[in-house]
């Protein structure tokens, strides 16, 4: 039986894997982690492993196998954060099948999450799979979310609100789309830090 384990051993073992060979030695290593849990984990659920071992095909180009290890994270209902959701829809995104993963997003922004990271994942693998003007709308829906959270005095989303704010504005780059009221933010944001101090 394996000893307890920590998020930085599960780390330090993705900066170590630097060939697709070590990357699918060490899904390997976490999936066989995953299936003989210890009472003494530190942080480390089965469904973390299981993302950790996806992370590692994926890196692999393995993204078939990645894709049927999140299924696995997805069914052992643990939580991942931001969502364990947003890993299998950016592996379906990279296997080309859009309608599972818009299946998946769909079924989240049903549940309206209140993690801007959640958006903000969904948003960057949409981008990352071509489809901007989808990447946008995931985009602006956390922003405004943000924004609300930020209303009732949730400082978290501050920067939730900021990494999609910057995400955003990308994405509305590349589609060649005016600057609108969020893009301003931004731009303040960036000449109040660049502006010289007294």
């Amino acid at each position: 039986m394996r000893g307890p384990l920590t998020s930085d051993e599960v780390e330090a073992l993705y900066a170590r894997a630097r060939t697709p060979q070590q990357h699918r030695a060490a899904a390997e290593r976490l999936a066989a982690w995953a299936e003989e849990a210890h009472p003494d984990d530190q942080g480390v659920s089965p469904a973390a492993l299981l993302v950790s071992a996806g992370e590692h095909l994926t890196a692999a180009g393995d993204v078939e196998a990645a894709v049927a290890v999140f299924r696995r994270a997805v069914a052992a209902g643990q939580h991942v954060a931001p969502d364990v959701r947003c890993y299998l829809h950016g592996g379906l995104l990279q296997l080309g099948d859009a309608e599972a993963a818009r299946e998946i997003a769909e079924e989240l922004r049903r549940e309206r999450p209140v993690d801007g990271d959640v958006y903000l994942f969904l948003g960057e693998n949409l981008e990352l799979a071509g489809d901007l003007r989808e990447a946008h709308r995931w985009l602006t829906m956390g922003a405004r979310r943000s924004f609300n959270d930020i209303e009732d005095g949730d400082d978290r989303a501050v920067e939730d609100a900021a990494g999609l704010l910057m995400a955003r504005l990308r994405v509305r780059h590349a589609l060649d789309l005016p600057l609108d009221e969020y893009d301003a933010l931004v731009a303040s944001a960036l000449l109040d830090e660049h502006a010289p101090s007294d």
